[in-house]
C-alpha cells in the first residue's frame, strides 16, 4: 500500500509539475505574442510617421521650388521684358507700316510680361495654401469649361472643406491628372464633380461621359505613369482610390479621405 501511495503521489506531483510547466510555457507564448504585436504596432506607427514626415518634406520642397521659380521670373525675366518694352516704345519710324510692327511687338511683349507676372504671383504666393479644398478643385473644373473643352456639373454638400496643405496638394494633382486624361483621351462633352463630406470622411467623385476603356485586370495602374501616380498619391495621404471604366460608359474616379487624414 505504501508503494501504491508513493506511486500515486509521484504521478500526482508529476502531473502538477507538468501542468505548471505547460501554464508557464503558455504564459511565455502569450507574453511573446503580445510583445510581438506591440512591436509590430510600433513599427507601423513609425512607418506612418515617416510617411507623414516624408509627405510634409515633399510639399515643403515643392513650395520652395515654386517660390524660387516665381522670384526668378519676377526678378530676371520680368525685368528684361520691361526693358525690352521701353526700348521698343522709343523706336520711331516715319514708315507707318514699320511703326505699326513696332507697336505690335511692344504689345506682344507687354502681354507676355502680364502673363509672367501672373504666373510669378501664383507661384510665390502659393495661393492654394489659403484656399479650401472644394474651391481649389472646383476651380480646376471650371477652368476646363472656360477653355471650351467640356461642360462641367458640380454637386456638393459643403462649399467649405478644410484640409492640410499636403492633402490639398496631392488631391489637386490627382484631380488634375484625371481632368487631363478626360480632355485628351476620352472625347467627353461633360465632366461631373461630386463632393460629399460626412463625419467619417470626405468622398470625392469625378467622372466623364467619354468613350471609356477596358479596365482588364489589376495591372491598370502599371499601364501608364499618370494612373500609377494617382494611386500612389492617394496611398501617401491615406486615402482610398478607385477607378472605374468600360467601353462606351465613360470613366469614374472615386477618392475617399478619412476625417483623421484630412488635416494630418
Amino acid at each position: 500500500m505504501d508503494d501504491t501511495k508513493e506511486g500515486l503521489l509521484l504521478i500526482g506531483t508529476s502531473m502538477i509539475v507538468l501542468i505548471v510547466f505547460l501554464l508557464a510555457v503558455l504564459a511565455v507564448m502569450i507574453i511573446y505574442r503580445k510583445r510581438k504585436l506591440e512591436h509590430q504596432e510600433e513599427i507601423e506607427d513609425m512607418n506612418e510617421r515617416f510617411s507623414h514626415e516624408l509627405l510634409q518634406t515633399q510639399v515643403e520642397v515643392q513650395q520652395q521650388t515654386m517660390q524660387y521659380i516665381g522670384r526668378e521670373i519676377h526678378d530676371n525675366v520680368g525685368q528684361k521684358l520691361t526693358l525690352a518694352v521701353l526700348y521698343a516704345q522709343q523706336l520711331t519710324d516715319d514708315n507707318p507700316e514699320s511703326q505699326k510692327r513696332i507697336n505690335t511687338i511692344a504689345g506682344i511683349i507687354n502681354e507676355s510680361l502680364s502673363d509672367l507676372r501672373s504666373l510669378s504671383r501664383n507661384l510665390t504666393d502659393s495661393n492654394y495654401m489659403h484656399v479650401d479644398l472644394y474651391q481649389l478643385i472646383s476651380a480646376e473644373f471650371l477652368k476646363v469649361q472656360a477653355a471650351g473643352f467640356c461642360q462641367t456639373e458640380i454637386h456638393t454638400t459643403h462649399t467649405k472643406i478644410q484640409a492640410s496643405s499636403a492633402v490639398k496638394s496631392f488631391v489637386l494633382r490627382i484631380l488634375q491628372e484625371f481632368l487631363q486624361n478626360s480632355v485628351k483621351h476620352s472625347g467627353c462633352s461633360k465632366l461631373y464633380l461630386d463632393f460629399q463630406q460626412e463625419a467619417k470622411g470626405l468622398a470625392i467623385q469625378a467622372s466623364d461621359n467619354g468613350k471609356g476603356f477596358e479596365m482588364g485586370d489589376g495591372s491598370i495602374y502599371t499601364r501608364g505613369i499618370g494612373l500609377g501616380n494617382m494611386k500612389r498619391r492617394a496611398d501617401i495621404i491615406g486615402a482610398e482610390f478607385t477607378l472605374e471604366s468600360a467601353p462606351g460608359d465613360g470613366t469614374k474616379m472615386k477618392l475617399y479621405i478619412p476625417a483623421s487624414k484630412l488635416n494630418a
